[in-house]
C-alpha cells in the first residue's frame, strides 16, 4: 500500500493539464534562485510557523480545558452531571461545524490576517467570560458561542500556510502547525494543575480560575498574533511595523512569490472566491469524503478518551492536581511520535501507510486498556492510559496532510480542509457522549466503544490506501501506454 502521495492523483487528460507544472517561459520568470531558496524557506519557517502554531495553541487551550475543569467542582457548583457537561461539549462542536464553511468564505473575502486575528479575540473574550457563569443555561450559551467563534480557524490557517509553500513542502509544515495544538493539550494540563491550587482564592472555584487565566492568555496571544503575522506571501510587513519595515528583503520577497507561482500559478491570484459550486464539487468528490469519514470515525474515539483521561487518572487514586499533571506526559510523548512519523512520511514520499500505522497503535492500545484490570494498581493502570494516549491525534494530522496533497486548486484545498475539520468536530459531538456518568469509574462500555471505532477506522484507512495504490498503478500504466504510442507514431 505504498502510494506515491506527493504525486497528484491522475484520472484523465484534464487532470494532467491541471497538474502539469507551469514553465518559466510561460510566466516570464527566470528561476535564478537555487542557491538562495533553502535560506528563504527556512526564514519563512522561523517566522510563519511559530506565529500560527501560537494561535493554534490558544485555540486548543480554550477548547480542551474542559477535561481539567471536570476534575474540579463544576458539576457540584452548577448542580449538573458529567452527562450535562458533555452536552456543552457537543454544542461547542456543533457551533464549530456550523461556522466552518461560512468562516472560510469570509476569510477568502477579507484576507487571512484580518479574519484570523478577529477570531482569536472573539473566542478569547468568550473563553474568559466562562469563568463567571452561574447557571447551566449560561454555561451552554458560552460553549456554543466558543464553537461559533473558533469555527473555520484551523482550515483557514492551513490554507494561509499553504500559500507560502510549494506542494511538496506543505505536509511537514502542516504537522509543525499542529504541534501548537499538541503542545497546548499537554501544557494546558500542567497550567490547570497549578491553577487548581488557587481554588477558593477570592471566593472563586478552581474551574473558574482555569477559564479566567487561560482566557486572558488567549487575549494576549491574540495581540501578539495580530501584530506579528505577515499579511500574505511575499509581503513581510507585519502590523507592528506600520509599513516601515519587512521581515524579508525585496529579493527574498520576489523569490517567495515566484517559486510558488511556478509550482502552482493559482496561488498568485490573491484572495480567491469560493462559490457554492466549489463546495458542491468537494462534497461529490469520493476521495475527499472518504478522508472526512475516516476522520469522523477515528476522532470520535479520540475525542471521547482525551476528554475523560484526567478524570480516569483521578479515579484510580490520584488527586486533581496530580491527575492533570500526569495527563500531560503522554501528549508530550506524542509530539515525538508524530515527528518520527511525519519525517518518515516526507522522506519516503508516502502518507497512507503512516496513517494506518497511527491507527494500528490506537487499535492495539485501546484493546489493552479495555482488557486491563481496573484493580491492577494505580501506576500500572496509569501506564496503560499513558501508552493509549501517546498516539494522540497523529492519525488526524497525517490524514490532513495526505488529503491536502491531492487538492488541485486553492478552492478545493480550502473547502476540503474545512470539511475534514468539520468531520473532526462532528466527532466531538459523538465522542463526547461515549463516556457516561453511569459507566464511571471503570467506563467499560465507553472503552468497548472506542475499540470498535478504532477497528472500523483501521479498515477505512486500509481500503483508502488500497484504492490509492490501484489508482496509481492504473494511472502509471495509462501514461506508459500513451508514451509508447507517441514514440511509435511521431
Amino acid at each position: 500500500m505504498m502510494d506515491q502521495d506527493f504525486l497528484p492523483e491522475k484520472s484523465g487528460v484534464e487532470e494532467k493539464v491541471i497538474d502539469a507544472p507551469p514553465s518559466e517561459v510561460e510566466h516570464g520568470i527566470i528561476k535564478d534562485w537555487d542557491k538562495e531558496e533553502s535560506a528563504v524557506r527556512r526564514k519563512i519557517d522561523f517566522i510563519l510557523i511559530p506565529t500560527l502554531a501560537l494561535a493554534f495553541f490558544s485555540l486548543q487551550l480554550d477548547r480542551g480545558n474542559i477535561s481539567a475543569v471536570l476534575t474540579s467542582t463544576i458539576t457540584e457548583d452548577l448542580g449538573i452531571t458529567t452527562n450535562q457537561v458533555n452536552i456543552g461539549t457537543q454544542l461547542m462542536s456543533a457551533g464549530i461545524v456550523l461556522s466552518e464553511i461560512p468562516s472560510n468564505f469570509l476569510l477568502q473575502r477579507i484576507g487571512p490576517r484580518t479574519w484570523l486575528s478577529g477570531q482569536l479575540f472573539a473566542w478569547g473574550l468568550v473563553a474568559t467570560f466562562q469563568a463567571f457563569v452561574q447557571s447551566y443555561p449560561a454555561y451552554l450559551v458560552t460553549r456554543i458561542l466558543l464553537g461559533l467563534c473558533e469555527g473555520g480557524f484551523i482550515p483557514g490557517a492551513l490554507y494561509y500556510l499553504s500559500t507560502w509553500y510549494k506542494k511538496d513542502e506543505t505536509s511537514l509544515r502542516t504537522s509543525l502547525f499542529f504541534y501548537g495544538q499538541m503542545f497546548a493539550s499537554a501544557t494546558s494540563s500542567l497550567i490547570s494543575a497549578g491553577v487548581l491550587k488557587l481554588s477558593g482564592a477570592n471566593g472563586m472555584a478552581g474551574w473558574r480560575w482555569i477559564f479566567l487565566i487561560e482566557g486572558v492568555i488567549t487575549l494576549f496571544i491574540g495581540i501578539v498574533f495580530t501584530l506579528l503575522v505577515p499579511p500574505s506571501v511575499g509581503d513581510g510587513r507585519p502590523l507592528i511595523s506600520f509599513g516601515r519595515w519587512s521581515y524579508f528583503t525585496e529579493r527574498e520577497s520576489q523569490i517567495m512569490r515566484n517559486r510558488v507561482l511556478l509550482d502552482d500559478p493559482k496561488k498568485a491570484r490573491g484572495h480567491i472566491q469560493i462559490s457554492k459550486s466549489d463546495v458542491g464539487r468537494a462534497l461529490k468528490n469520493p476521495r475527499i469524503m472518504q478522508h472526512v469519514l475516516l476522520t469522523l470515525v477515528s476522532m470520535s474515539a479520540f475525542q471521547g478518551l482525551t476528554q475523560y483521561t484526567p478524570t480516569m487518572i483521578k479515579s484510580i487514586g490520584f488527586g486533581s492536581v496530580q491527575a492533570n499533571a500526569l495527563a500531560s506526559v503522554p501528549v508530550y510523548c506524542s509530539i515525538i511520535w508524530l515527528t518520527i512519523l511525519s519525517f518518515l512520511a516526507d522522506r519516503l514520499g508516502h502518507r497512507g501507510p503512516f496513517v494506518l500505522l497511527a491507527i494500528t497503535w490506537n487499535v492495539i492500545s485501546y484493546v489493552c486498556l479495555r482488557t486491563d484490570s481496573y484493580d491492577s494498581g494505580k501506576w500500572h493502570r496509569y501506564g496503560v492510559l499513558a501508552i493509549t494516549n501517546v498516539s494522540y491525534c497523529s492519525m488526524h494530522i497525517l490524514n490532513v496532510g495526505w488529503l491536502s496533497i491531492y487538492c488541485r486548486t486553492p478552492q478545493e484545498r480550502s473547502v476540503a480542509m474545512a470539511l475534514v475539520i468539520m468531520g473532526a468536530n462532528c466527532a466531538g459531538i459523538s465522542g463526547s457522549q461515549i463516556f457516561r456518568t453511569e459507566d464511571a469509574p471503570k467506563y467499560l462500555k465507553g472503552l468497548t466503544a472506542i475499540c470498535v471505532l478504532a477497528g472500523v477506522s483501521w479498515v477505512q484507512a486500509a481500503v483508502l490506501g488500497v484504492q490509492t495504490y490501484i489508482g496509481r498503478k492504473k494511472a502509471t500504466a495509462t501514461d506508459d501506454e500513451s508514451n509508447s504510442s507517441t514514440t511509435s507514431h511521431p
